[in-house]
């Protein structure tokens, strides 16, 4: 009789055990769930950073002062303008996909989840290719940039009459950088003749008289000099109406600006190229790495897209 009630007392404490050790699974797999989705959540705004970050630089290299949509004008090549375009365009969608991935794992859906990671290799490979854009700009810029302002400047600068609106937009371009920079023309120096000497040897606002009888804008000179006598509006015996070259025996125009602007430019240029390049192709890797690294998280607990609320 006194077996009986031990034998019931010792399933009692066995099932009590067997209770206490499920509790303690739950809680270790529930503490276990909460930890992914935070580090899910980490990760997801690790990748809105950088997506912030590219088009933050996309929206600095296109709209600065002397940015791609004013300096492409110049040298004539639009992909140094779409190169930021496609910086900006792939950040914005970075982020908006970032944050549809942030719903996707405080909301546990699967199918956002999904979309999410397709989306992020589409812009991911939309960035490096910006990336890789930027690079080739640099590597052809002298062949392609020179060239490209040589005729911007022979065939479009003044040249703004029958109403050719993109012309008047050209000659501001030009007339702002050569300000700016203290530079006239295209490269060179004094004594060549595709810096200041290229307006009155090759241009068509000097050629076709719409220049009001100067050899060079206004913008190649100093601000503070006597216009008409550095525009060559009065004939000297020196620049611009002597040279090039330029020779030792004549006088010399202090006041004009005898580089060329590529020179000038020609860092400017390259640095820009240089951190377009580089940030995009960075933040590419870092999203297809970060992407690859928390997607699988994703499916390694059956499951996580169960987790209780």
């Amino acid at each position: 009789m006194q077996e009986k009630p031990r034998r019931e007392n010792s399933d009692m404490s066995f099932t009590q055990s067997e209770d206490d050790l499920g509790i303690l699974k739950e809680t270790k797999k529930l503490h276990f769930k909460h930890l992914l989705k935070y580090a899910l959540l980490f990760m997801q705004f690790a990748v809105l950073v950088a997506s912030v970050t590219t088009f933050a630089i996309g929206i600095y290299t296109h709209e600065v002062k002397y940015g791609s949509k004013v300096v492409s004008g110049l040298i004539g090549a639009d992909m140094y303008q779409v190169d930021s375009i496609m910086m900006i365009s792939a950040g914005a969608s970075a982020i908006l996909v970032t944050i549809m991935g942030m719903i996707g794992v405080l909301r546990r859906n699967k199918c956002l989840l999904g979309l999410h990671l397709c989306c992020v290799a589409f812009i991911s490979l939309t960035i490096f290719v910006a990336g890789f854009l930027g690079y080739i700009f640099i590597s052809e810029l002298e062949s392609t940039a020179k060239k490209a302002m040589l005729d911007s400047i022979t065939e479009s600068y003044g040249v703004v009459k029958n109403g050719r609106g993109s012309n008047v937009k050209i000659t501001k371009n030009w007339d702002s950088i050569q300000r700016n920079f203290q530079c006239c023309g295209v490269h060179g120096s004094a004594n060549s003749t595709t810096s200041w000497a290229v307006y009155k040897l090759n241009s068509f606002w000097v050629k076709d008289q719409l220049s009001n009888h100067s050899l060079v804008p206004e913008s190649c000179c100093s601000p503070l000099s006597d216009m008409d006598l550095c525009t060559g509006k009065i004939a000297t015996n020196g620049p611009p109406h002597e040279g090039p070259p330029v020779l030792l025996n004549r006088m010399v125009n202090y006041t004009l600006y005898t580089t060329g602007c590529y020179d000038k430019l020609e860092g400017y240029l390259e640095r820009n190229g240089i951190l377009l390049g580089t940030a995009a192709i960075v933040t590419a890797v870092f999203m297809v790495s970060t992407s690859s690294s928390y997607h699988p998280l994703c499916y390694f607990s059956s499951e996580f897209l169960n987790m209780a609320k």
